[in-house]
């Protein structure tokens, strides 16, 4: 994993950060202990049981790695090289390389391994790696290709090597081979060589902090090891902008990027470690603040992650790898949050436990302990016993990374969008080169199927198509608006909405990426469906502009029948249909779709076909070897350069073809506008409106750009407002609600009675899109 960022220190602030604090008491045998400690948490030599199948399998897996890797090793006399196939004067190989050694060097340490106390493995690890400190890696190279392979993707294995060596290796060699690390990693607070050195955030500073504490185990170096422990205080504090956690539980990377599902769990597994490293030891981290870290996990990770899928609207670039699925990145969050369950008080940690067995047992795509390490067998072993939980309803809002879910039983509809703080997508390092549509409103149904995204989704799927998106059809160059999250809108602020009570107003104003396309997305999500309204959609561009209902991955040999108005519809691969003023379809197991009067597309279109691409084609690293899967794809057809044009329709997932009808024809839900001013719908006692500029629609008046949820139980109305553009410093709504007096509002709120109901004016300086909220009783 390759990571990159744009944030600077100041001098000032780097010398206050320079400064250290030695624990007044540690010798020796402090160090030793702790080094017993990492050690046995790289093997799982305390908790491994051979005769188990499951820690059998992994320890043939490590064995079989070994094996392979040592059919590659260069013994030969003066060689430039320690294994044939990682050239050291290229990138990553040095980082490649030293990862093969801690493996072989685990494997040396692992008790029911067949190379556990190999004398000939041992010659060769501690001959690699006196010729990798030789060749390469040493004080005075000069780093070249990517940063982080020198000063992470060497540095950790190599620390964690001599830690594993330690007996080994005698004293000087250590010294030697940690004069290596420090001139790579001469402090941890920093990244990047000398000439453009930078502040290290997130993910970057928890790794850089790992590896200088393992390696100060090695030489017993008190300072380091400090230095770098108060070094991972910085990655649990609250931020409003950059990198980092943000209070409403989005995480950040590369300063523009959703990435808690990459970057975030790298620094939730790499501060578990630690944390349990350093427990009951003389540097034992008492930051009080470190309590963000542990609600991060039910505010940031566990909305995001479902049936152990890690959702993919924030996995940023890593879709496009083929050996990093959402179950992988799933995999690695459950492990974290089983670790960090280990320093927790007891009823926190039984509903993270229970949490992680629900994920567990509905997890039908993989498995966990395939692949998996002996510490991650023996914790998903620790959960024999733990009732599983269900996934949970409701609704989360990342306001601060442009990202919203709705979870209801047996489902979960993600939004991913873009704005003036969040990019459309992140590219680098030959990464996701084409993924420029995905924050142009893409929608993710997590249903039963699941393996919908890593069964080859990204590199099959036609990335003009994406589900949810509103899209121009210009093509676009690969990096298209820039690497590193550059792809960033220029002026769309109003993106986010309002949340209460499980129910959501999400809304984006969408500036397409490197095109002149602007539209306005509204999606209103209920208990049994989420409604899409579209207006204002406008393109110049000289290609049509399409909004993408569905674009379902039916796998290597899916027939889902889709039904449109009950006539059996595009049936084999290869056929296409259009309908014009279709009411409602309906793709067999995964959902109802009903196309609302308001919409003004000129016509629905269909096609199931097969699409045969490589993981090549979205990463300079993937196989060129083709894959096909089938799809099956509904869009609304807006025509060329359209003006001020609209769609409208609901997704009710996991709807029988009976039911969708039924929703069809009973008109379940009411919009009471589509226009590029406000969207709104209601159903039940629930009203829902995105205002895009001052208007009125129903009892609603509002004097400010805002997105609002009223909700009516008996004589009780709930009003939840928010400022999705974060620039405003107070919102205005007034509601016609005769005889309404105030029972409750939250702090900021203020209210004023009125001839015909209330007035309410919210104080929404800091509240980055947060809705505040009121109830007020009738008569």
């Amino acid at each position: 994993m390759r990571r990159r960022t744009f944030l600077t220190l100041s001098t000032a602030a780097a010398a206050a950060l320079s400064l250290p604090t030695v624990p007044a008491f540690a010798a020796p045998a402090d160090f030793a202990a702790l080094r017993g400690k990492w050690a046995a948490d790289l093997t799982g030599r305390d908790v491994i049981d051979p005769a188990d199948p499951d820690f059998k399998a992994a320890l043939d897996r490590i064995d079989a790695a070994v094996a392979s890797s040592l059919t590659k090793l260069d013994r030969s006399a003066g060689r430039k090289l320690v294994f044939t196939d990682q050239p050291l004067t290229a990138d990553p190989s040095v980082a490649n390389t030293y990862v093969r050694l801690e493996q072989m060097a685990t494997a040396w340490s692992t008790p029911g391994s067949a190379y556990h106390q190999a004398a000939a493995l041992l010659a060769d690890v501690l001959a690699a790696l006196e010729s990798m400190n030789t060749l390469v890696y040493k004080a005075g190279t000069v780093e070249f290709g990517n940063w982080w392979s020198w000063e992470i993707g060497a540095t950790r294995p190599l620390a964690s090597t001599m830690v594993l060596l330690y007996d080994e290796i005698p004293a000087e060699v250590r010294a030697r081979y940690c004069a290596a690390i420090d001139h790579f990693v001469p402090d941890p607070y920093y990244m990047f060589p000398a000439e453009r050195r930078a502040l290290s955030t997130g993910a970057n500073r928890v790794d850089l902090c790992q590896a200088i504490i393992v390696r100060a185990l090695v030489t017993d170096d008190e300072a380091k090891l400090t230095h770098a422990r108060d070094g991972l205080s910085d990655t649990w504090q609250y931020v409003t902008t950059g990198d980092g956690f943000y209070r409403d539980g989005s995480f950040v990377q590369h300063t523009w990027v959703a990435y808690t599902g990459t970057y975030g769990h790298v620094l939730l597994s790499g501060i578990g470690k630690l944390l349990a490293l350093l427990a009951g030891s003389p540097w034992e981290v008492t930051d009080p603040k470190r309590q963000i870290l542990f609600d991060s996990v039910a505010k940031a990770y566990l909305p995001v992650v479902h049936d152990l899928r890690m959702t993919d609207f924030v996995r940023g670039r890593a879709v496009s790898r083929s050996n990093a699925s959402d179950h992988d990145d799933g995999y690695t969050a459950a492990e974290a949050t089983l670790r960090l369950a280990g320093g927790v008080d007891a009823a926190l940690a039984a509903r993270w436990r229970s949490a992680v067995a629900g994920w567990v047992q509905r997890d039908t795509f993989g498995n966990m302990l395939s692949g998996a390490t002996i510490p991650r067998v023996a914790l998903v072993k620790s959960l024999a016993g733990v009732a599983p939980a269900a996934e949970p309803d409701g609704h989360t809002l990342f306001a601060s990374m442009d990202r919203s879910i709705h979870r209801r039983s047996g489902w979960a509809y993600a939004i991913s969008m873009a704005s003036t703080r969040i990019a459309h997508y992140e590219a680098g390092n030959g990464e996701n080169d084409l993924g420029y549509h995905t924050g142009s409103g893409m929608t993710y149904l997590y249903d039963r199927d699941n393996g919908q995204y890593a069964d080859g989704f990204w590199p099959t799927v036609d990335r003009y198509r994406l589900p949810g998106t509103t899209v121009d059809t210009l093509p676009l160059p690969p990096k298209a608006g820039g690497e590193w999250g550059a792809a960033r809108p220029a002026s769309a602020t109003w993106v986010g909405g309002s949340t209460h009570a499980g129910y959501a107003a999400v809304g984006q104003d969408l500036e397409a990426p490197s095109s002149p396309l602007r539209a306005r997305k509204s999606w209103f999500c209920f208990d049994e469906y989420v409604v899409a309204l579209g207006a204002g959609i406008t393109g110049s561009s000289g290609h049509a502009v399409e909004t993408v209902v569905e674009n379902r991955n039916l796998h290597a040999g899916g027939v889902n029948k889709l039904l449109v108005d009950g006539a059996l519809t595009v049936p084999s691969v290869g056929d296409t249909a259009s309908m014009s003023r279709p009411r409602w379809a309906h793709l067999e197991g995964v959902a109802g779709y009903v196309f609302l009067p308001t919409s003004g597309a000129s016509g629905l279109r269909a096609v199931r076909e097969a699409r045969t691409c490589s993981w090549r084609d979205i990463n300079t690293g993937g196989s060129a070897d083709p894959i096909t899967r089938r799809y099956l794809t509904l869009w609304l057809d807006h025509g060329v350069d359209p003006t001020n044009a609209s769609y409208g329709y609901l997704v009710a997932p996991g709807a029988t073809a009976a039911r969708t009808q039924q929703l069809a024809r009973t008109s379940a839900v009411r919009v009471l506008a589509n226009t590029a001013d406000v969207q709104a719908v209601t159903q039940g006692g629930l009203t829902l409106a995105n205002f895009w500029r001052p208007g009125h629609v129903a009892n609603l008046y509002a004097d400010n750009p805002l997105s609002v949820i009223q909700r009516l139980r008996g004589r009780d109305v709930e009003i939840a407002l928010s400022d999705p553009t974060q620039l405003a410093t107070t919102i205005r709504l007034r509601l016609v609600l005769p005889g309404a007096r105030v029972v409750q509002a939250d702090e900021g709120v203020t209210t004023r009675r009125t001839l015909l109901g209330l007035e309410l004016t919210v104080d929404v300086k800091g509240a980055a899109g947060a809705s505040r909220v009121v109830k007020v009783r009738l008569g």
